[in-house]
């Protein structure tokens, strides 16, 4: 039997997981089928069936401004002390932990690839995640029967080191992406209500064996990684290997993660909370399109401004059959039959000879015997829709707050302040967007946090940080000190605080203008302050505290400090 939590006693929780997983399926299928067609319009596929038409891709454009102005460049982690306070421990702790984060997600990529693949299913369905493993090396430290060290990487999950001659001689947290469609939750109004999380994970028959044993033999392989339209005629002749659909699921109510497979009835394998997370989940609260407090069901942006975006298409249409029909066209007088030549043959500068002038001349001459289609009204016509089809880009980008600035796009005759105020407006309408991106950043460099202080040895922290050539590093006190505060996890959230620095290329100029303002700002006080030292040098214990709360606000004034 199973309560409302998902508690059960003595049976397998294949089934029940089976059932939830359908339930959220069916839940979110309509949300999945809109978004399926809005990836298809953005990557402007089409049926094989459908009939030429012309169409203005908007929302490509649209996502090519809106991607880098919220993720435009990888974001880095920024470990601070929370009070900035004179804390030498909390100093050393902090630059510990930020330089094994900063090294981990500079020189895997893992970091980035999740990051640009969630803002942009964001901007696209509508919802974008990422998802956080732990992955030690474990060394054998027992000899084998030749005498040498055995050394694997673990292939399981997660791992624990039971065994005393083992241990870990190298670790990593990845950070993957998980397709928004391989994504479920538990139902729910709100991410506070989600009491279960799960991403499906595609394994080939070898693969599930490695991972689960001789009873994954059992499970049918019916499913490939992949949505490509069947239809399309580029991907429809191509052939994927079958793999099982594993779903991957975390229950907070009961603190274990369980297994199961499509297609196959039984659970593959449950545990208990590997990770020891402080929120439990391995994932953080998703990137989210347009919510309301009633639904966690996102509705993509291109949605809000469809309509504008069709009706740009059959403005494009009738531009492009208009523009085929304005063309230079007419009849002739047949007995003329050499006026003919004169469109035909592509010349300049030549006559063409007629045989019956004087019948020519007494018809009118040449405006006699031709007469041309007249286009004026097409043109006319033509003009109109042009400035219609203006009127509704503006209109959608009105709708999705992309101001002309943004665009690249002024008028020579505008001031500075005018640019300004457009810029500023456009960058209100996107600052919410951009603090959920800065959000989502913050939550994912806070689980490696927590995998990294849990689970990664003390001297594998030191090593990776390198701030054993630091004047900090150096104090073997101070050290043992700042690693017991990384390990206690209450501590540590007292002391250290954990975020992303800014994502939008829009900042740079506002972060070199910060560092300038820093510089001048330090370099003005010295100046003050050097007379007043050398008048009175009592006043030095209160200017060097007054220098360093002056420098803690600042990111490179940790180094400075200790210095």
């Amino acid at each position: 039997m199973y309560d409302e939590t998902g508690a059960y006693e003595g049976e397998d929780p294949g089934p029940y997981w089976h059932d939830q997983i359908e339930t959220a399926i069916k839940i979110f299928d309509k949300w999945e089928k809109r978004g399926l067609k809005v990836v298809k319009r953005y990557r402007d596929e089409r049926d094989a069936i459908e009939m030429p038409r012309m169409k203005f891709n908007i929302l490509w454009s649209n996502i090519q401004v809106l991607f880098p102005a919220l993720y435009g460049r990888q974001a880095k982690p920024e470990v601070s002390r929370r009070y900035m306070d004179q804390d030498p421990v909390g100093r050393l702790a902090s630059t510990m932990l930020e330089r094994v984060m900063e090294y981990e997600t500079t020189q895997f990529g893992d970091f980035d690839s999740a990051m640009s693949g969630a803002v942009q299913d964001r901007l696209l369905p509508g919802r974008g995640t990422a998802w956080i493993r732990y992955e030690p090396v474990i060394v054998n430290d027992r000899p084998d029967d030749d005498g040498v060290l055995d050394e694997t990487e673990e292939s399981q999950v997660y791992n624990t080191v039971e065994d005393p001659t083992e241990r870990i001689d190298a670790a990593h947290s990845p950070i993957d992406y998980v397709y928004w469609s391989d994504f479920l939750h538990s139902p729910a109004r709100t991410w506070d209500e989600v009491w279960w999380v799960a991403r499906a994970v595609y394994m080939t028959k070898e693969e599930g064996v490695e991972r689960f044993g001789d009873v994954f033999k059992n499970v049918s392989l019916t499913s490939s990684n992949t949505d490509m339209d069947g239809k399309n005629p580029l991907t429809a002749k191509m052939t994927y290997d079958k793999k099982a659909m594993v779903y991957e699921i975390w229950n907070k109510r009961t603190a274990k993660v369980c297994w199961i497979a499509k297609g196959y009835p039984q659970a593959l394998d449950e545990r208990d909370d590997p990770l020891e997370l402080d929120e439990f989940f391995p994932c953080p609260k998703p990137l989210m399109a347009t919510t309301t407090t009633g639904t966690m069901i996102p509705v993509p942006d291109y949605c809000e401004y469809e309509d504008q975006a069709q009706e740009l298409d059959n403005l494009t249409q009738r531009i492009y059959l208009l523009t085929k029909a304005c063309k230079a066209v007419g009849v002739f007088n047949a007995e003329f039959k050499e006026l003919a030549r004169m469109f035909s043959e592509g010349v300049d500068n030549k006559l063409f000879p007629v045989t019956g002038w004087a019948a020519m001349s007494e018809k009118g001459g040449l405006k006699g015997a031709i007469d041309m289609m007249d286009t004026s009204q097409i043109i006319v016509t033509l003009r109109e829709l042009y400035a219609a089809r203006e009127q509704v880009k503006q209109s959608i980008y009105e709708i999705m707050g992309i101001s002309d600035i943004l665009r690249g796009s002024s008028k020579a005759q505008e001031t500075l302040g005018a640019q300004q105020l457009k810029a500023n407006f456009g960058s209100l309408r996107l600052k919410s967007s951009q603090g959920d991106v800065a959000r989502f950043a913050t939550d994912v460099f806070r689980l490696k946090a927590q995998i990294i202080c849990k689970f990664y040895p003390p001297e594998l922290i030191v090593e990776m940080s390198g701030v054993m050539n630091t004047p900090d590093g150096q104090d073997p006190q101070r050290l043992q000190a700042a690693l017991q505060m990384l390990s206690d996890s209450t501590i540590r959230d007292f002391n250290i605080a954990v975020e992303a620095d800014s994502l939008a290329q829009i900042d740079e100029q506002a972060e070199k203008q910060g560092a300038q303002e820093a510089i001048q700002a330090i370099g003005l006080f010295l100046r003050e302050a050097i007379p007043m030292i050398a008048q009175a040098p009592e006043t030095l214990p209160m200017a060097s505290e007054m220098l360093l709360f002056l420098v803690r606000r600042f990111r490179a004034g940790r180094g400075l400090e200790s210095a």
